[in-house]
């Protein structure tokens, strides 16, 4: 992080940057932060002094912070550019959302790859999916059975909405027989906005809902589907982007992973042909595989392997 407006400041032992960075300058921008042992990490912050002093207490080896100022609006394309720089620069970073993952760090290396990761990444061929028991199932089972017996008997859950969620886990979850409940779940009639926009079903990565069905709870026959996929990938390609509006794309807000866009659909057709477009389904895999990395899946009492059973062996 270079030029004029860059403040680099030594921070190696100090607990607070708010005498070297005056409020009165602004604090609002990009920051990078260099370890000991040469690692980097790169983020956003509307108060950069409050952030650091939170980095602090989970890192004590912070040596260097490089900040420059960027407008609140900008803050996350500068961030993800600023990564994605370094990345290409082959400098080691301990972002885990963004980036493409530091050997050995994500749990998830341990089912697949980094390697097998970039490779599924950059393809959109839907996976084979060979499910076979967990030692986890019977509880599982015995836990969300009731809900997902509910949902099969609800006449808006069709066959063809099935085939939908089936074909959206094969081509947006890496090895998805293997990663379901500790990275991914999907839940039968969640609790979430019950008393608004009660869901049928919600398919989570991390704690961010990526695909879900809802409906405003005075029209329960006025199905919308919603898709979340990474907003960078999506716009990046011409053709799609002219398709995005027919998709009604807006930015998904939420604290977990930012760059998000949300795809709303009124009918399973709709949604099933989003799917067919490479570069969609690369945006989704693109988010599912940055929100895995971030961590294990946050929910996953709720996992309904019935569910999954149901639609992917459809």
């Amino acid at each position: 992080m270079d030029g004029a407006e860059v403040d680099r400041l030594t921070v190696d032992g100090v607990g607070s940057i708010a005498h070297l960075l005056p409020r009165s300058r602004g604090r609002c921008g990009v920051y990078e932060l260099t370890f000991a042992d040469g690692e980097r990490y790169v983020g956003q912050a509307v108060d950069v002094v409050a952030r650091f002093g939170m980095h602090r207490k989970t890192w004590t080896d912070i040596v260097e912070i490089t900040f420059r100022r960027v407008p609140r609006d900008r803050l996350d394309d500068e961030e993800r550019d600023q990564i994605r720089r370094r990345e290409s620069a082959g400098v080691r970073l301990r972002n885990v959302v963004h980036t493409a993952g530091r050997l050995g760090a994500a749990e998830l290396d341990r089912i697949l790859s980094p390697a097998e990761q970039q490779r599924w990444l950059a393809g959109h061929e839907p996976c084979p999916v060979a499910l076979a028991p967990h030692e986890w199932y019977p509880a599982q089972h015995r836990r969300t059975r009731h809900q997902f017996d509910r949902l099969r008997a609800d006449a808006r859950f069709t066959a063809e909405m099935a085939r939908l969620v089936g074909a959206y886990l094969r081509l947006t979850m890496p090895v998805p027989e293997e990663t379901q409940r500790d990275f991914w779940t999907i839940t039968a009639l969640p609790s979430t906005n019950a008393g608004t926009y009660p869901r049928l079903f919600t398919v989570s990565v991390h704690s961010l809902e990526t695909l879900y069905v809802c409906h405003d709870r005075r029209w329960p026959h006025a199905l919308q589907i919603c898709l979340n996929v990474d907003k960078t990938v999506a716009q990046s390609q011409l053709r799609t982007r002219l398709r995005l509006r027919a998709m009604r794309a807006a930015p998904y807000g939420n604290r977990v992973r930012p760059l998000v866009l949300a795809l709303r659909f009124g009918s399973v057709a709709g949604a099933y042909e989003a799917l067919t477009r490479p570069q969609i389904v690369k945006a989704a895999r693109r988010l599912n595989l940055d929100l895995m990395r971030k961590g294990p899946a946050l929910n996953w009492k709720t996992h309904c392997p019935d569910l999954v059973r149901h639609v992917l062996s459809g």
